[in-house]
């Protein structure tokens, strides 16, 4: 039951006036509570200990933030053993199978200057299901203790743990469960404007060439009901990495925007116009990243980068895998989403920007040698 798990969801959404900002949470003082109603007798209550992620704090624009976070199921706790080795059995988080939950969010809606709706995708028992976050801002400021700027979130939610699979004991012990979320964030880094450095005094790996005609850069929209697809011709970049180095790994991609190609033909020069790409104010986008997570045994991996649309620079995690990788060739396949407003491409609303959906599907196929 604890599905509480969409506690994940956990703060994030953020608000103030600064720069693009990456904090990591601080595990020793953030809290998943969970609390489901047992027969009307009680409400018993637990919590994840085990919890990492990131939060994108844009102060200026909170609606631009983002959030991503991977709990780890079998650090639940309740203070009872027992109790935790039934919650970690097939009849609840079934942890053997599913050792972790994660939540990701998709939008952020700020009430005033202290609060915010965060909406995102929580995927649990491999089941992903939408959840909103109800987030109050506490502080942000310098904490005394490390010296170093740290963020504070409140944050609640109401879930129905039968979404996701899980239906023992319904309807004794209640369907829905009560998240509270406490956490506190640390700064990591700055997140706007982070271009690719070429440092050769810096330790890096060995470099990657892309083969350009055995890769691809690919997207989807939603136009009314109507799948819209396209890619991107000519991109190129620099690839340092090495999966046993991630550390020392960094890439920067460079997208030719004016390369664009569009299954809907009518479409061609609109997405092209100032309105939408505006090409030829800016004939580049560029993705770069240093932050890699390795998510299951070396082959799936969580690039933690920005994105640059139109001079708008936006956290964006990409996750990829390796289905090749020797000391000569590699190919890597991958996606994200990313939501096209945020960038100023088109208008925000679907009903202004002919049909089109906001969130844009993205996918790709790399080939590359060394």
């Amino acid at each position: 039951m604890k599905k509480f798990l969409a506690i994940l969801a956990i703060s994030f959404c953020t608000f103030s006036a600064h720069a693009t900002e990456i904090y990591k949470f601080d595990t020793n003082h953030t809290n998943i509570n969970w609390s489901a109603n047992h027969f009307g007798f009680s409400s018993p209550s637990g919590k994840f200990t085990d919890v990492e992620g990131t939060l994108t704090l844009d102060e200026a624009s909170p609606q631009n933030s983002l959030v991503e976070i991977i709990i780890k199921t079998d650090s639940i706790s309740t203070g009872n053993s027992k109790f935790d080795e039934h919650l970690k059995s097939k009849d609840f988080f079934y942890t053997e199978k599913f050792p972790t939950a994660k939540f990701v969010s998709t939008s952020v809606t700020p009430f005033g200057k202290t609060s915010a709706k965060v909406q995102g995708n929580l995927t649990l028992l491999g089941i992903t299901k939408p959840v909103t976050l109800s987030v109050k801002v506490n502080k942000i400021g310098l904490n005394p203790i490390n010296q170093k700027k740290t963020a504070g979130f409140s944050a609640t939610a109401t879930i129905k743990r039968s979404q996701f699979g899980m239906e023992f004991g319904l309807p004794g012990v209640s369907d829905e469960v009560k998240i509270a979320i406490e956490s506190e964030l640390t700064f990591a880094l700055a997140g706007s404007n982070m271009p690719y450095k070429d440092d050769t005094a810096a330790a890096t790996v060995d470099e990657w060439k892309i083969i350009p005609s055995k890769s691809k850069l690919e997207f989807r929209a939603i136009q009314e009901n109507s799948s819209i697809t396209g890619s991107f011709r000519k991109f190129d970049g620099k690839i340092n990495f090495d999966k046993n180095q991630l550390t020392k790994s960094k890439i920067q991609i460079d997208i030719d925007t004016t390369s664009i190609d569009i299954s809907f033909n009518e479409a061609s020069d609109a997405i092209k116009s100032a309105a939408w790409l505006s090409v030829q104010a800016f004939p580049k986008a560029t993705f770069t990243a240093s932050r890699f997570t390795n998510l299951s045994a070396q082959k799936t991996f969580r690039a933690d980068g920005m994105l640059t649309i139109k001079g708008k620079t936006i956290a964006t995690p990409v996750e990829f895998i390796l289905e090749e990788y020797s000391q000569t060739s590699a190919r890597v396949v991958g996606k994200t989403t990313i939501k096209r407003s945020t960038f100023l491409v088109g208008d925000r609303d679907p009903k202004k920007a002919n049909g089109v959906k906001d969130e844009i599907e993205i996918t790709f196929t790399i080939n590359a040698e060394r």
